[in-house]
């Protein structure tokens, strides 16, 4: 009974397999593993619900993900659409692309910004502190309002804290049309050379693989403890193991557990957005040779625009001028998820066209995933809910490692990073 049993077949559930020294046996409910971070193809070119791009400030996993697969080294060049101007992100360091009364309001109100002394209870205060009314009101509010489809005046911090106020002289510089580079360990990324985000999910599982079994298309049916010993009911039979780690989201896992009233008023409380992916194969664009283009005008769907080509030649189908996404978030129950796959498509057709992205009769072809749990909302109650949800889970000998088994906004690096951490000290306990 030495085994690890592990739900959900995401990078968080792959990655841990492949780093444990024992076998484990990961339970997940599709039929292809993956899960967030899993990819899809239209026409032969391969698509993520993203793009996931492979980059890491943890040296150690940035050169696991870069040895485990090809991939191709990609600067980066990210772009605000503002009043119908490109300007460079991050929006700060490219201030001379606005509008003169819009560029010398956001300097003025950096440089004597009367909120700077006080202390950030929420988003939109950090960002009142750190950049002024000018930027904030100009980008920062409007855009985070629109991903995140919740008023930043009632997230917390934990999300905009690690960012750094950008020096005086680099904001006077961008303002006089001289851009700087901010982020600066963001500007290259890697990519697989093909496949999309799927090739680095699938060598996860082939090493997982090696030594622990992957179950797909799992139905889970209960969950419960019998002494030392965890029994997994399936529609393909029992799993026990002696250890049951949850990779999957919080509010899948509770259907199979009873907790007291105060965990499950947290856990009902715990806030997250569902995402859209509409994928374009077109004959051509207007938007250059651009990845990623930023969208605050409340009125397009979208809020990010990629142009897959960036990412390599496989991502692109011969013949067509460039291969679009377009992401658009909502919060379950609202008007956007009212709206079916045909309305969305619609939508963001017509909202390209509108931008001057592309003509309506150069659309070839189009695609639209649907992700229920793709973005955690840091709602002002975010800390205490997680942290009694997640305290309850681990007294029942329950770890959860993950984007939504954690519920913490971990790009995949990080993901990794939490994994790699939990199977050392699994493998240090069981040495």
């Amino acid at each position: 009974m030495e085994n690890v049993i592990i739900l959900g077949g995401g990078i968080a559930g792959l990655s841990l397999a492949s780093f444990l020294s024992r076998k484990c046996t990961v339970l997940e409910r599709q039929e292809k593993v993956g899960g967030l971070s899993r990819s899809y193809e239209l026409d032969g070119v391969s698509y993520d619900i993203g793009p996931h791009i492979i980059f890491s400030k943890n040296k150690e996993v940035l050169d696991l993900h870069t040895k485990m697969i090809k991939t191709n080294q990609v600067r980066r060049s990210n772009q605000i659409v503002y009043k119908g101007s490109y300007v460079k992100y991050p929006f700060e360091n490219d201030l001379g692309k606005l509008p003169s009364e819009d560029r010398d309001r956001c300097l003025k109100e950096f440089l004597n910004n009367p909120y700077e002394n006080y202390a950030a209870g929420n988003m939109l205060q950090f960002f009142l502190k750190t950049f002024g009314e000018g930027i904030t009101h100009s980008y920062l509010q409007p855009y985070n309002q629109k991903i995140w489809k919740f008023d930043p005046s009632c997230m917390d911090t934990q999300m905009v804290e690690r960012i750094p106020k950008p020096p005086k002289e680099d904001v006077i510089a961008s303002a006089n049309g001289i851009e700087t580079e901010g982020y600066k360990h963001q500007l290259y990324f890697n990519y697989p050379a093909s496949g999309g985000f799927q090739t680095l999910v699938d060598e996860y599982a082939h090493r997982a693989g090696e030594h622990s079994e992957i179950r797909t298309s799992v139905e889970i049916e209960s969950i419960q403890k019998n002494a030392d010993q965890w029994i997994v009911s399936t529609n393909q039979g029992d799993v026990c193991g002696d250890k049951l780690i949850n990779c999957m989201p919080l509010h899948e896992l509770f259907k199979y557990l009873t907790a007291p009233i105060e965990v499950s008023t947290a856990l009902d409380a715990l806030l997250y957005n569902s995402i859209h992916i509409v994928v374009l194969h077109v004959k051509r664009d207007s938007i250059g040779n651009h990845f990623a283009l930023y969208i605050p005008d409340p009125e397009i769907i979208f809020h990010r625009l990629s142009k897959l080509n960036f990412l390599g030649d496989n991502y692109c189908r011969e013949g067509d001028a460039s291969t679009l996404m377009a992401e658009v978030t909502y919060r379950p129950n609202s008007y956007l998820d009212s709206l079916d796959r045909g309305a969305i498509e619609e939508r963001v057709i017509s909202d390209l066209v509108k931008l001057g992205f592309v003509n309506a009769d150069d659309v070839v072809s189009v695609d639209t995933r649907t992700e229920k749990y793709a973005y955690v909302i840091y709602d002002l109650d975010h800390r205490k809910n997680v942290d009694l949800v997640l305290s309850w889970l681990r007294a029942q000998g329950i770890e959860s490692v993950g984007r939504f088994a954690e519920f913490e906004y971990l790009n995949s690096d990080g993901v990794v990073e939490h994994t790699l951490a939990l199977a050392r000290k699994i493998n240090a306990a069981d040495s």
